[in-house]
């Protein structure tokens, strides 16, 4: 055979190997793009969702601030999400979903549907019959039952999908494996077939080239996509239970000692400080704390941070970056981001966060990670505050800052249980003012209520930081001693009785003096229940009234003794 012959074979056989290896990246292409249409089905429908679980939580957390302040504008969360939710579910409907998702999101929009005549109901109700009837239908659990089997259920979905992108993903990674075989199957045959032809030889094994470094790159994507949404969903999870311990804070100093338990993993390989507004509002306080920065300000001037000043985030990275003055000298060549607590339009905080990460491969979305962790601690701490401040306003008396008759009711069931375990003593002290309504009819209720005010503050300068002073109603005082005998709480009320009798109070122009009638009682003697014992007091308050008032009774069972004044 002639070499022509032989060349123009091997060229034959070579176009026809070239045609072959000419087909493949058409296939795996096609196959790639329809793999790549159910990777973005798939990531659609876990957005649906997500969406649709986030607008149930924004609409119970409207819900939930309706109930607890009344307040038409806290609706607005439920509003945005409950005229969503109807879209979002018919869109889930309408798309492509297997039989099983089928029955699945009919459960889940059974449920939504429940939950949503949950919320109306709970928000009718609270314009209808104020707090408490709304508050006993949450307390019930109904809501968090509906929400708990919705997310169960929606995660088992979101389980299956991610499922499904990893077969996607493996099925992606088969195929190019597979055109990289057929590539190098094809080379070996050029080679042997025709040496001659190495230049078109060659330019084959440059695009073959070119072909597998992209099949590369998007393999690469998509680990480095499946990377980042671990750990997002990671991120999720933890910031979810931050925010679950945040709703269960009782006071401002276990809020702080929460975030700084979750920060470290939330943010690890970063360090930072949580800012708070002090009571005066001019300076913020350092409330929390993780990471290396203990030579950080403890307190920080609003006019220091550029995140305060502009009420958006400032990253300063980078030797020309602009730099906040209350970064320390030996932190300034580190990047730091500063992001502001804002909620309803007032900042609360601020967020300091410092560290090298924030200028490497992912520090835009590991800023963007932070301002969105930035947002909802502004929230959550924006309502421990009103948690707290509704709890002070219902046991605490608005005129004299004292306790209230609630307070005392369930402190003193407290004390008494406490002191029948330890056999030890309970006292209490029954206060009246004498003449009170001599006063207000002499200066008028500005006189009385300065009057009140004064003798408030008297109890309170006279009195141990264990024992609690009430107001009972109108001039009537109390003062629960606990660990204290009838001795020690007839020398405290005789203590009292002539703060009380040496005060001075001046009240538009005028000098306002004040004598109190003291009764008291003590457990076991004279009552070993709240009722028996503040009776009994009540009858030793009434004997010094008839007694020439301006004087202490002790109760002695049904009898009581006076002291002498």
């Amino acid at each position: 055979m002639k070499f022509e012959t032989k060349l123009k074979a091997a060229a034959a056989v070579v176009i026809l190997v070239m045609s072959t290896v000419a087909l493949i990246p058409l296939l795996v292409n096609r196959h790639v793009a329809e793999t790549m249409g159910d990777l973005k089905a798939a990531a659609r429908r876990e957005h649906l969702y997500q969406s649709l679980i986030s607008m149930l939580r924004d609409a119970e957390t409207g819900q939930r601030g309706f109930i607890i302040t009344g307040k038409e504008e806290f609706l607005q969360p439920y509003y945005a999400g409950t005229s969503m939710i109807p879209a979002v579910l018919l869109e889930l409907k309408t798309e492509n979903a297997n039989p099983r998702e089928q029955g699945s999101l009919k459960n889940i929009e059974d449920i939504t549907n429940a939950k949503l005549v949950s919320l109306s109901d709970t928000i009718s109700l609270r314009r209808d019959s104020g707090f408490e009837k709304p508050a006993q239908v949450i307390a019930g659990g109904k809501g968090r039952s509906q929400m708990d089997l919705l997310r169960s259920l929606i995660g088992e979905e979101l389980s299956d999908y991610t499922q499904r992108r990893n077969e996607l993903r493996e099925e992606l990674l088969i195929t190019s494996n597979i055109a990289a075989y057929a590539g190098v199957a094809a080379t070996l045959i050029n080679v042997v077939f025709l040496l001659g032809v190495l230049l078109a030889a060659q330019r084959a094994l440059m695009q073959r080239r070119r072909a597998e470094a992209h099949a590369n790159e998007i393999t690469g994507e998509l680990r480095r996509a499946a990377t980042l949404a671990t750990l997002r969903n990671a991120h999720l999870q933890k910031s979810a239970d931050l925010l679950h311990s945040l709703e269960l804070a009782e006071t401002m100093e276990e809020t702080s000692e929460i975030i700084a338990a979750y920060l470290p993993a939330l943010l690890p390989a970063l360090s930072g400080s949580l800012y708070l507004y002090s009571n005066s509002r001019n300076v913020l306080e350092r409330s929390a704390r993780w990471g290396s920065v203990d030579t950080e300000a403890e307190v920080l001037a609003p006019l220091d941070c550029w995140a305060l000043r502009r009420g958006s985030e400032h990253l300063a990275s980078g030797p020309d970056a602009l730099v906040c003055r209350h970064a320390h000298e030996s932190g300034k060549d580190t990047a730091r981001l500063c992001v502001p607590l804002i909620t309803q339009g007032d900042v609360i905080g601020c967020l300091t966060v410092v560290g090298d990460a924030l200028a490497g491969e992912h520090g835009a979305e590991q800023g963007q990670w932070i301002v969105q962790l930035a947002e909802q601690l502004g929230l959550a701490l924006s309502n421990v505050r009103l948690r707290i401040s509704l709890r002070r306003q219902s046991i605490v008396d608005p005129l004299t800052q004292l306790y209230n008759r609630r307070y005392m009711d369930e402190v003193l069931k407290r004390e008494l249980l406490l002191a029948e375990r330890k056999q030890g003593a309970v006292t209490v002290v029954m206060i009246d003012l004498d003449h009170f309504k001599r006063v207000n009819d002499t200066y008028g209720h500005d006189g009385g209520d300065a009057l009140l005010v004064a003798v408030a503050a008297a109890l309170r300068e006279n009195v141990r930081a264990c024992d609690i002073a009430c107001r009972l109603g109108g001039e009537e005082m109390l003062i629960v001693l606990p660990e204290c005998s009838l001795a020690n709480g007839l020398a405290r009320a005789e203590a009292v009785r002539l703060a009380v009798a040496a005060l001075q109070v001046r009240s538009n122009g005028q000098i306002l003096t004040a004598t109190a009638s003291f009764g008291v009682a003590s457990f076991p003697e004279h009552g070993r229940t709240v009722e028996s014992l503040v009776h009994a007091s009540d009858l030793a308050l009434y004997e010094a009234k008839h007694g020439g008032r301006n004087c202490v009774v002790a109760a002695r069972g049904t009898h009581a003794t006076a002291l002498v004044a």
